[in-house]
């Protein structure tokens, strides 16, 4: 995540961002577990702060929710700010690849291949990753639909 400028050097923050399908939200919980209690939501494209603290594939965020504060999935956490896409990308891979619940994380059930030439839409990009309708990707994977 970016640095946070005029903060003072012991709180060391940085800043991330939310990277989730347009609409959708994403939990901040108390501890770093989803059972856990949520303390709030953050709306994809959210700014947030972190000093970077990781903890089972959660990270600690401040300045938000009653708290102050809390934990968010760290699949859901972008270190640069997401870009709007809203088109149509085509998949260039060799063969296939696998859309993802999230950054990094499982297959997605149901529809959980693109293979090569094949269309989908793209609404952001950041981190190297694409959120696609049909779950997230490596962006590396992906061409503009000249159609």
């Amino acid at each position: 995540c970016g640095s946070a400028g005029g903060r003072a050097a012991e709180e060391r923050l940085a800043t991330c961002w939310v990277m989730c399908k347009p609409g959708g939200q994403v939990h901040v919980r108390r501890r770093p577990t989803t059972d856990s209690k949520s303390e709030t939501q953050l709306d994809c494209g959210d700014e947030i702060m972190t000093d970077g603290t990781s903890e089972n594939g959660w990270i600690r965020v401040y300045g938000v929710g009653e708290n102050g504060g809390g934990w968010v999935y760290v699949g859901y956490v972008v270190t640069e700010k997401p870009q709007v896409v809203g088109s149509r990308y085509v998949c260039v891979a060799k063969k296939q690849v696998a859309c993802r619940r999230w950054i990094g994380g499982p297959q997605v059930e149901g529809h959980p291949w693109i293979r090569n030439g094949e269309n989908v839409d793209v609404f952001l990009m950041a981190d190297g990753w694409a959120v696609t309708n049909r779950g997230y990707i490596k962006s590396e994977w992906l061409e503009s639909d000249p159609e």
